[in-house]
């Protein structure tokens, strides 16, 4: 059933990993129980119609989330730690450890896609229509935005960096705040704008900054190379993205830099092309079955194996290996 407010948007997704949410509380938690997993999200709807959400949970098993709706949005979405995909209208997006996103949708269809075998931590902040066109209305630098001119005749648009280092402060700020009721609620709305000024300006209107951060040294790039080969020596067990970029020494914002103009994708989807090719390679050999092929390149869910080697190739691997036969 497609949603037809701006809330139901996140109702629908609490809902799919089996949680109720209190929507008539301003200020609530909620705890993920078995099968699906464990943790807490916490939301805060603020007088300005913001929704605040901190997630921080561990998923037991592949989890997919489906969102239906006709509704507008604007969200300001920080992946703290954990990976997955999301496939908005038929277009799939990485979601990388330690980057922020700015999304952009109306009348969509999502489904969210989770590595299990990490624990999921992020801040979301999301945004009315209305209160983001009187937000951005007076614009700056003698430039205005408003969410139909961003989005034009897409139902989705997004935009991503590494997190920097005035957002992770406040970030630090808003899950470690002292207060609490009233007062609580006041501070992080503050912080949260804070935060969408901090991105907006940088996503919006700076853009000659945004393409100069991204020019890396030879150095920096034989760095990246070296992660690169780093991921795939670990197939089956591979470092966070902190871990590789401390491994290589490089900052995680370079490394993430780095993967997109080196390989034209996150260090997360090369991994994963990268293991769908060495599984392809073993089936075409004959020399193991669909399961021992998924647990050499490190994957223990054998359906999510199926469903994006599926994706990638066009056919199940069970398939390939009938074609040997």
């Amino acid at each position: 059933m497609a949603s037809t407010g701006y809330h139901d948007i996140y109702t629908q997704y609490w809902r799919g990993l089996q949680l109720q949410p209190q929507l008539h509380l301003a200020d609530s938690s909620m705890t993920l129980c078995n099968p699906v997993g464990a943790g807490v999200i916490r939301r805060l709807s603020t007088n300005t119609k913001l929704e605040i959400v901190h997630s921080d949970y561990r998923l037991s098993r592949l989890q997919d989330v489906y969102v239906t709706s006709e509704a507008a949005m604007v969200e300001l979405s920080i992946c703290l730690q954990g990976a997955g995909q999301v496939n908005v209208s038929g277009e799939r997006h990485d979601i990388c450890e330690g980057t922020c996103y700015l999304h952009f949708m109306k009348q969509f269809d999502a489904v969210f896609e989770y590595d299990n075998r990490v624990p999921m931590r992020s801040l979301a902040i999301g945004i009315p229509l209305v209160e983001f066109n009187r937000l951005m209305g007076e614009g700056t630098a003698g430039r205005t935005m408003d969410f139909d001119r961003i989005i034009g005749s897409q139902s989705f648009r997004k935009f991503e960096l590494p997190m920097n280092t005035a957002a992770a402060h406040i970030v630090r700020q808003m899950l470690e705040c002292p207060y609490e009721k009233a007062v609580r609620r006041m501070y992080l709305e503050g912080k949260a704008l804070e935060l969408l000024a901090n991105y907006m300006h940088t996503f919006l209107f700076d853009s000659e900054e945004h393409t100069a951060a991204a020019k890396l040294s030879k150095r920096d790039m034989d760095k990246v190379k070296e992660a690169a080969q780093v991921l795939l020596y670990h197939m089956e067990s591979p470092p966070s993205l902190l871990e590789l970029a401390r491994i290589v020494g490089l900052n995680d914002f370079k490394l993430k830099l780095g993967f997109k103009e080196c390989f034209g994708t996150s260090a997360y989807r090369y991994l994963r092309d990268k293991r769908l090719e060495q599984a392809m390679n073993l089936l075409r050999k004959g020399d193991v079955n669909v399961t021992q092929a998924a647990g050499f390149v490190g994957y223990a869910n054998l359906s999510h194996f199926t469903a994006i080697f599926r994706g990638k190739f066009g056919l199940n691997p069970s398939e390939v290996l009938r074609q040997r036969r």
